[in-house]
C-alpha cells in the first residue's frame, strides 16, 4: 500500500487519536479525583469537619418560649454511649413588611 500522505486511506489522522485521548484521560482522572478521600488534618489541633446534624427545626412565632417547648417535643432520644451539643438562639426578626392592598379605579363622575 502506498502512502499518499497523512490523509491517505487505511491511515488514521493523528489528530484524531488526540481527540479521543483526551476525553479517555481526562474521565480517568475525575474517577480518580473522586475516589480520594478527604485529607485529615496535617498537625494536631487542626479542625475537622463538624459531625452531621441529628435534628434541627426553625420556626417564627411570637410566643419563643413557647414555640422552643414546642419544638423540644420533636427531638429525638438520647443514647447512652454518645456525646450531643444543643444550641439554643432567640432572634428578633425585623417588622414583617405590610402588603399594599389592591386600589380599585375611582368610578367616573366621583
Amino acid at each position: 500500500m502506498a502512502f499518499d500522505g497523512p490523509y491517505s486511506p487505511g491511515w488514521s489522522h493523528p489528530m484524531s487519536c488526540k481527540a479521543l485521548l483526551l476525553p479517555l484521560l481526562l474521565g480517568s482522572l475525575f474517577v480518580r479525583a473522586s475516589d480520594m478521600q478527604p485529607p485529615l488534618p496535617d498537625r494536631p489541633g487542626a479542625h475537622m469537619p463538624p459531625p452531621s446534624v441529628l435534628y434541627q427545626a426553625s420556626k417564627q412565632s411570637k410566643d419563643p418560649q413557647a414555640t422552643a417547648q414546642e419544638l423540644f417535643k420533636n427531638i429525638p432520644a438520647a443514647e447512652t454511649d454518645k456525646r450531643y451539643e444543643v444550641v439554643i438562639s432567640v432572634r428578633e426578626l425585623p417588622p414583617q413588611a405590610i402588603r399594599a392592598q389592591p386600589t380599585t379605579a375611582p368610578l367616573k363622575g366621583q
